[in-house]
């Protein structure tokens, strides 16, 4: 009968206190999963607005793609970290802060692209330039990375070492670790240098 009970009372972990720890444990666990999706599907669908607009015939498309591409990051590069609603603020506000300024480098670099194509001679003297990498690795290098590729005029061509030797993947790790980028740019003073500086600097704020 004492044996019973005892299974008895370890069939309901769920009453009282045991209730509520398990609660917070599931909580826990798929809180970040869902901040995680809904942040990122929030930045996804924001750059599909500035890229192709908030044309109706495409929207179906876009939300495809949104969810798609949520459900993919969520699935190479889940949450590592468990939520802190106390950073929530600040990662708003610097995370505004550098989509708006993300868009407006690109209306830049796009304007100065474009009037380079109409002059005679063309304007274009292009060079490389090399920048030291500040993030550690991880999302936010990786997203820097994205974003400097895609605003005009300059774009990473490799990642090297301090010696200049190429850094490439393999076998889940690197060949030598990456310390540096290399920035092709159309001409030597858009200075994509500054730029990758600047955009690392507010990647790190936002991740912080």
């Amino acid at each position: 009968m004492g044996g019973f009970r005892r299974r008895r009372a370890g069939a309901h972990c769920c009453d009282g206190a045991g209730c509520d720890v398990e609660w917070r444990c599931v909580v826990n666990k798929t809180l970040p999963w869902v901040v995680a999706g809904l942040l990122r599907a929030a930045a996804l669908g924001l750059l599909w607005v500035f890229f192709a607009g908030l044309n109706g015939d495409y929207l179906i498309y876009g939300a495809v793609s949104v969810a798609a591409c949520t459900g993919l990051s969520l699935w190479l590069a889940p949450p590592a970290s468990a939520v802190r609603i106390s950073r929530w603020p600040a990662r708003v506000w610097y995370a505004a802060a550098l989509f708006l300024w993300f868009v407006w480098q690109s209306v830049l670099g796009g304007l100065d692209v474009a009037a380079r194509s109409l002059r005679r001679p063309v304007r274009i003297e292009p060079t490389v330039v090399t920048a030291q990498i500040q993030l550690e690795e991880g999302h936010a290098r990786q997203l820097a990375m994205i974003m400097m590729n895609l605003m005009p005029g300059s774009m990473i061509q490799r990642t090297t070492d301090h010696t200049g030797a190429t850094s490439m993947v393999q076998g889940g790790g690197y060949t030598v670790q990456p310390t540096h980028v290399e920035l092709h740019t159309l001409a030597p003073e858009l200075d994509p240098a500054t730029q990758w500086q600047n955009l690392q600097r507010r990647v790190a704020r936002a991740f912080a």
